[in-house]
């Protein structure tokens, strides 16, 4: 058994090579296999899965060219980022977007930086928590989650730089109580509507009304012991690194050999 961590490296299908080779040659791997994959790395796509199976989200508008941009109806304040990258690329302070002339200037610079599309959505105001989850269908469940909370005089946008330096600008918390039920709901919901199997994290954030809300799954999480966000919301929450790690692992093996 493979346990695939291969990103790729080109196009919206490079997290699919790898599992959908290891279909075609019937060796079993860890991990959602090549549809989820490929879905999940688009966003909107996987927005439109996750909305259509009655978990909240917010309203959203996916720009492919400049004039795209006339047709979007969405309250502003509004987010932008590429629709089909990770880790927080391509996302910074000017993410957030108060007028229409920010919002072309934004999607513009978008656009040409990373050449494909720009996902629009309203923007959510409220506290943002990261969820992790094991295993697959109904017995997938969360082991933790944290808060993303934002030290003084910090930007509060989830981006590349803010996750690589994460100990300098943010402090994770774990979550408690009726927050975290909460986000469990949310988080596994969204996980079972996308197929998604052994291990991953959904992030989540508050809306203007005050509801968790879907932001995106990540079904092929970072899994370094000390900067990537599953080991440590894990970790927050009592729960090893090699534990994290077995139970990947046992519900692979589960999966694929105990049918």
């Amino acid at each position: 058994m493979v346990f695939n961590i291969a990103e790729g490296l080109y196009g919206e299908g490079r997290e699919s090579l790898v599992p959908a080779l290891l279909d075609a040659h019937k060796i079993p791997y860890v991990f959602s296999g090549p549809v989820t994959l490929g879905v999940s790395l688009n966003k909107a796509f996987a927005k439109q899965i996750v909305r259509d199976s009655g978990v909240n989200t917010p309203l959203f508008h996916v720009v492919t060219k400049v004039p795209d941009i006339k047709d979007i109806n969405l309250e502003f304040p509004l987010f932008a980022k590429p629709v089909s990258e990770g880790t927080g690329k391509g996302i910074d302070s000017k993410s957030v977007i108060n007028s229409k002339t920010e919002l072309e200037k934004v999607c513009t610079h978008l656009l040409q930086t990373f050449n494909q599309p720009v996902l629009v959505e309203e923007y959510l105001p409220g506290r943002e928590f990261t969820v992790g989850v094991l295993g697959c269908g109904e017995d997938a469940y969360v082991p933790g989650a944290m808060e993303i909370v934002y030290r003084e005089n910090i930007q509060e946008v989830y981006s590349y730089d803010t996750k690589e330096n994460y100990e300098d600008l943010v402090d994770y918390i774990a979550v408690e109580g009726e927050m975290l039920e909460q986000c469990k709901l949310v988080a596994l919901a969204a996980w079972r509507s996308l197929n998604c199997l052994d291990g991953g994290r959904v992030d989540v954030k508050i809306d203007r009304f005050g509801k968790v809300s879907f932001i995106e799954v990540n079904p092929l999480a970072g899994l370094n012991p000390v900067t990537s966000d599953l080991p440590i919301l894990c970790r927050l929450n009592g729960i090893s690194y090699q534990e994290v790690i077995d139970e990947i692992l046992n519900s692979a093996i589960e999966r694929n050999f105990h049918k």
